[in-house]
């Protein structure tokens, strides 16, 4: 399942971030998660989401489409809506633990163009909420985009060094 990125992105040249957590996640602007991601990038969003809101995705959409960032980070429900606007304004990903598949309920989703994107996508090898085995078989078999596959050790929540290294 580990495929390593020859590539590691350079946040020094970035300018703009958006961060999409989880569904059972909220933004702490204390972690180091983003603190990393507010002292490397200019411009950071991180939007409190509440994925169960019909007008959620729609929203998200239109504040990216107009922030124009250089990537999409997005966790878990977030790595799955970061997949989707990714590949719809075709904006390069990084997804943790993407719910591609199995996800405990589906949010509203606006039917959108899929273009495509470069997705990074990152899989605990112990995350027993998305199994990285079925993300990554899903992915290749119906996703859309370019994939880049990398394990980390680990289960669902991404530790800040993973996090800080993947970026």
């Amino acid at each position: 399942l580990t495929h390593n990125i020859n590539q590691k992105l350079n946040p020094i040249i970035m300018n703009t971030a958006i961060y999409l957590h989880g569904l059972e996640s909220k933004i702490d602007p204390k972690s180091e998660k983003i603190i990393w991601l507010n002292t490397n990038f200019e411009q950071v969003y991180t939007p409190s989401i509440n994925y169960r809101d019909d007008d959620t995705f729609n929203s998200l959409l239109t504040k990216i489409r107009v922030q124009k960032p250089n990537y999409i980070v997005g966790s878990s429900m977030g790595g799955y809506f970061a997949y989707l606007i990714g590949n719809t304004l075709e904006i390069d990903t990084i997804l943790f633990n993407p719910a591609m598949i199995n996800r405990p309920f589906e949010p509203k989703v606006k039917p959108t163009v899929l273009v495509g994107a470069t997705h990074h996508v990152f899989l605990g090898e112990d995350d027993s909420v998305v199994n990285g085995l079925e993300v990554k078989s899903y992915l290749n078999r119906s996703g859309i985009g370019e994939f880049n596959f990398e394990e980390y050790e680990g289960g669902h929540r991404v530790p800040a060094q993973i996090f800080i290294s993947s970026i």
